[in-house]
């Protein structure tokens, strides 16, 4: 074993996805035939004196947790022990108290791809995870205008029972965001595959008063939907108005995906009731030390947690906690690919009966495209001088 280690260089890759026949709609990519659409990537590597390092391969929120990496490297980075995951969690919690903690996500699991690497272990093993396969949900992309797209309430259904077919045991739609339309949407999906699938409904907090919520709610209860996910435009951060969802409907109420406050926040939620279901995401509740975190406490609550899109961070996570259901796997849609797995050595999330094998080599388990992301690069920052980070 290495003794003495530390942190003496954190380099930033950053590069740009091309994705075919993707536009954006209301903030959403969507299908657009023809249409190219770029999007920034990044890859965190964290580099000890020992030559040992971590990586991490972003995908959202590219340019704050860049912004925010950069700024606390200098401080909280150089001259740390990477091993001392817990104590750098903390102090970054702290420093980015007056911001949304988006920084944090890359830098720890950066670390625990370090830490597997030193260890020779799998992120899996160090958590004590004893799960080898996640079940996995079909996480639909959000509607389109394209005829051989998601278009139509039919074409929902149809797409529905093709991933029943690939093995999918749940189908979670992204509506359109109205009230009527996405009442029609649910009903078609749940007309076909209602009795083989579980039913999730996630309208991304686009509905802006609490009536639409309600009235699909009421359906969706009809219909024997899994879970209704963060439906009003105040994206969950009251929980007064969560709350009286939570106790109109008796459909489970899956809440917090668009709340920074980590575990904490999550803690109130819980305790006053607020929520049926809660979300963590490794990518922007920092990381897999916040991920597990918040796992725990839902635990002790009773509460389930389903974990925000995919990713082998969260396959491991999901490995070792006992209270959840479903990995997402998506976003899907019949005519284009995603960028979650862009960046990657090889398909690191194949579906296999119905469920996606956590990676098994050491650290994350999967490899850097090194090849892609040069290849796409726009900018390339190392840092391995010690200073301050400008955070107070």
């Amino acid at each position: 074993m290495v003794v003495g280690m530390i942190i003496d260089e954190v380099e930033i890759h950053e590069f740009v996805y091309r994705l075919e026949n993707v536009g954006t709609r209301d903030g959403h990519q969507v299908y657009e035939r023809g249409n190219m659409l770029e999007q920034p990537g990044f890859v965190l590597t964290i580099r000890t004196d020992t030559g040992i390092e971590g990586h991490y391969r972003g995908f959202m929120q590219v340019p704050p947790m860049v912004t925010q990496i950069e700024m606390a490297t200098p401080e909280f980075l150089i001259g740390a022990d990477p091993l001392e995951r817990e104590r750098i969690w903390q102090q970054l919690w702290q420093a980015f108290r007056h911001t949304d903690h988006l920084g944090m996500g890359p830098i720890d699991i950066a670390l625990w791809d370090l830490a597997g690497t030193y260890y020779e272990e799998s992120i899996s093993t160090l958590l004590g995870g004893y799960r080898e396969r996640i079940p996995a949900y079909a996480s639909t992309a959000h509607p389109d205008e394209e005829p051989d797209g998601l278009d139509s309430a039919e074409a929902y259904a149809d797409y529905a029972e093709a991933c029943l077919e690939d093995g999918y045991s749940g189908f979670k739609i992204h509506p359109w965001g109205d009230s009527q339309k996405d009442i029609e949407l649910c009903r078609a999906v749940a007309d076909r595959v209602g009795d083989r699938m579980d039913l999730m409904l996630d309208p991304a907090s686009e509905y802006e008063i609490y009536t639409d919520a309600i009235r699909v709610g009421t359906v969706l209860d009809e219909l024997g939907f899994y879970w209704y996910e963060d439906p009003l435009a105040d994206t969950g951060q009251s929980g007064y108005s969560t709350g009286k969802l939570a106790d109109e409907l008796s459909t489970p109420i899956l809440g917090c995906e668009h709340v920074r406050s980590g575990p904490f926040g999550r803690a109130d939620h819980l305790r006053s009731g607020w929520l049926d279901l809660v979300r963590g995401d490794a990518h922007l509740d920092g990381g897999i030390t916040g991920v597990m975190k918040i796992a725990r406490l839902a635990e002790a609550f009773g509460i389930d947690v389903e974990l925000h899109v995919g990713g082998p961070a969260h396959l491991h996570c999901l490995s070792a906690i006992r209270n959840n259901t479903y990995h997402e796997h998506g976003l899907l849609h019949p005519e284009f690919d995603w960028m979650t797995e862009r960046g990657f050595d090889g398909d690191v999330e194949r579906l296999e009966d119905g469920s996606v094998g956590v990676p098994s080599g050491p650290g994350l388990g999967v490899e850097i495209d090194w090849g892609y992301v040069r290849e796409n690069q726009t900018e390339h920052t190392v840092i391995d001088q010690a200073g301050t980070s400008g955070l107070n």
